[in-house]
């Protein structure tokens, strides 16, 4: 079964809300996504009336892309918001606390608020569709085997066009199996990159306010 463990939405910094994507993860064939917004869950409860009311063969992974004091870190399978700025040590361990897992996304992706290191965690995202040529998702899956830690795929989407362009692989009917099959490393990473278009905005609007911020403490 096919899953897209990272994507987001109107309800933090995407550009399609929850019955776009949700539509866009049919279309694609995927068996299940994880909703993953930055530092919030309010678009989970949207996203399940929607399957809901439409009856969709779709498993939907309740997470969130939270803030730590060193990067973002993806919690999945919790049904309550880990505090921010936590170390990524303890956002990992209140992860476990709530009943989820702990995943670090792109860890070494410049301008993407990466952790820059991988902290013991349940799985590390190792090919993020966002990229332009694929060092450090390469970084990512060295250090992941190095240390025997499961592996993960996600498409980082903001667009419902890109959705379901970096997919894991899970042998998994519901939301429990998909979390005790990623914790074994039962998984399988399938992906393709995100066209240039999607995501170059956005990184040239981050380094444009990196170098206002660093100009305004001068």
């Amino acid at each position: 079964m096919k899953f897209d463990l990272h994507i987001h939405s109107t309800y933090s910094d995407g550009h399609a809300d929850v019955k776009e994507i949700i539509k866009a993860a049919k279309r694609r064939g995927l068996d299940g996504i994880a909703l993953t917004d930055h530092d919030t869950m309010r678009g989970i409860p949207a996203a399940r009336r929607y399957i809901k009311e439409q009856k969709l063969d779709l498993i939907l992974i309740p997470g969130i892309e939270v803030t730590t004091s060193e990067g973002h870190l993806l919690v999945l399978g919790v049904d309550k918001a880990p505090e921010k700025k936590l170390s990524p040590e303890e956002t990992i361990e209140t992860a476990h606390d709530l009943g989820g897992i702990a995943d670090v996304p792109h860890p070494y992706h410049p301008f993407r608020h990466a952790i820059g290191r991988i902290p013991d965690a349940d799985a590390v995202e190792v090919y993020n569709s966002k990229h332009l040529f694929g060092l450090a998702n390469g970084r990512a899956k060295f250090e992941a085997k190095r240390r025997g830690m499961p592996m993960v795929a996600g498409s980082d989407s903001h667009f419902a066009d890109t959705v379901g362009l970096g997919v894991t692989e899970i042998e998994a009917d519901n939301v429990d199996g998909v979390l005790e099959a990623i914790r074994a490393g039962q998984t399988k990473i399938l992906g393709k990159r995100t066209p240039p278009k999607f995501f170059i905005g956005n990184t040239v609007t981050y380094i444009y306010r990196a170098i206002v911020k660093n100009a305004r403490r001068v």
